[in-house]
């Protein structure tokens, strides 16, 4: 039953329009065009417009956002506040949907597929499904960032020193999918930034998802840095032990800050980093251990103290990279560090950018959907279908 019209404002990649919109009585309800379509919910803006900004916030700025809008249609639709809000509310959505969709898996998926605590990692012919897990850092935003008295506030402590600046954390992980091929996971939000389900829950739920049909172990083979904040999350996975790998390019950058503090000079590092780094390329940790503590005339005793304790810390994930890499195996984490630049550096870490919690994660939250090629399903579900 027509219920009268009226004229609003709609704005679309091709410029803003005049659109008369008529009124219907539903069931006793009052409703438009757009309610019975789902279309134009985020202020007459069509899906169309908010996916192209979107879409190139992931790319630029989103001052340089707003300009490219400008550029293309002749007009200032949105500003780069406004396109803000739409990454963070649709993120947000993106988010809500992740959330139902792993509780509904919980609920379909009854058996759990266990996970070996033991793989042979050298082994050219033995199968593998490779985790790779891995956090990335941006600059935090300072509260009250407009108003100087604020910001100096922020900056110092009671002492008049200078704070070393925060940082928002976002973990990322890839997992191997049965075919080989890897998906991104990570932490969806709620609209304040926060958490909704941890990341470990997500991968405990895609591996049920992926491998609830197989009747044995999962080898699972986990490379990573070796943060501390990552083993535990591993380890909650199976606590009865799981198979760690420690990145060799993490090792070796590890090594070398070491020995540049410790060592008095450049002949001493280059004779101690030869043996050490030939030593670990095997294996051999006892050997590392033996030598550090005996060989080494220390510039630094504090630093040589720290690079023992971080070898024995992580000699069981100390492995030997040469035969894994003799057996065509992978031995670092490349496709990680690519990984987490993909979804976060390569928008996120520039000179003079800093982020709130919400926004940062927001932007993740799209490239990763972005990059598990959900994109036009999640933007256009209906034309997916």
């Amino acid at each position: 039953m027509c219920n009268g019209t009226n004229v609003v404002k709609v704005k679309t990649i091709h410029g803003q329009f005049d659109f008369r919109l008529q009124k219907y009585l539903v069931k006793g309800k009052s409703c438009n065009y757009f309610d019975l379509t789902s279309q134009l919910t985020e202020e007459n803006i069509s899906h169309g417009l908010q996916e192209l900004v979107a879409y190139y916030s992931n790319r630029i700025s989103y001052q340089e956002v707003e300009k490219l809008l400008l550029r293309i249609s002749g007009e200032k639709l949105l500003s780069d506040q406004k396109i803000w809000e739409i990454v963070v509310n649709k993120a947000v959505e993106v988010s809500s949907k992740w959330q139902q969709e792993i509780q509904s898996n919980k609920q379909s998926i009854k058996s759990e597929p266990s996970i070996a605590s033991l793989v042979d990692i050298y082994n050219p012919l033995s199968k593998e499904i490779l985790l790779f897990d891995d956090g990335i850092g941006v600059k935090k935003q300072k509260e009250n960032r407009y108003k100087k008295q604020d910001v100096v506030i922020s900056e110092t402590d009671k002492s008049g020193q200078k704070q070393k600046r925060k940082t928002v954390i976002t973990d990322v992980v890839l997992l191997q999918k049965p075919k080989g091929d890897f998906e991104y996971l990570i932490s969806p939000i709620d609209n304040k930034g926060k958490p909704l389900i941890s990341l470990e829950e997500i991968i405990k739920c895609q591996l049920k998802s992926y491998y609830s049909d197989c009747n044995f172990p999962l080898p699972i083979v986990a490379i990573t840095d070796g943060a501390s904040s990552i083993r535990k999350r591993l380890h909650n996975l199976n606590p009865q032990g799981i198979t760690l790998i420690l990145d060799w390019y993490h090792l070796c950058k590890k090594l070398r800050e070491f020995l540049s503090m410790i060592t008095r000079n450049k002949v001493e590092k280059t004779e101690h980093s030869k043996f050490l780094f030939c030593q670990l390329w095997r294996g051999n940790t006892r050997d590392v251990l033996t030598y550090l503590k005996t060989q080494i005339k220390a510039r630094n005793q504090k630093k040589l103290d720290e690079l023992i304790t971080y070898i024995t810390k992580h000699e069981s994930e100390i492995i030997n990279y040469e035969l894994r890499r003799q057996a065509g195996k992978t031995i670092g984490s490349g496709r990680m560090e690519k990984g987490v630049d993909t979804v976060i550096g390569h928008r996120q870490k520039h000179k003079g950018m800093s982020w709130s919690t919400l926004g940062s994660k927001a932007l993740a939250i799209l490239k990763v959907t972005e990059c598990n090629g959900q994109w036009r399903q999640t933007w256009f579900p209906q034309m997916a279908a």
